[in-house]
């Protein structure tokens, strides 16, 4: 899984925190986090395809296959979905 960037992990914390978990430690707090950026990421990762054809999910799990790098895979992603950073 890529790293989590500091801004995404303070956006997870705050979630936390409007959720009323304050009191957690620091263990479980980062165990949380980890939890929340999982389904966050799963959940861009099903939003992005959805937006594509079957063939172009076949082309994406076919990079994925590869261990295409990050940087190919956000270009094909921009490139074949309409208003990617909407989506």
């Amino acid at each position: 899984m890529t790293s989590m960037t500091p801004e995404i992990r303070a956006f997870l914390r705050q979630l936390l925190q409007d959720a009323g978990q304050t009191d957690l430690g620091e263990e479980l707090e980062n165990v949380l986090i980890g939890d929340l950026y999982t389904r966050l990421v799963d959940r861009m990762i099903l939003t992005a395809v959805a937006h594509l054809s079957e063939a172009q999910q076949a082309e994406l799990l076919k990079m994925a296959d590869q261990k295409a790098d990050k940087k190919t895979v956000e270009k094909f992603l921009r490139d074949s979905i309409t208003d990617f950073d909407k989506v």
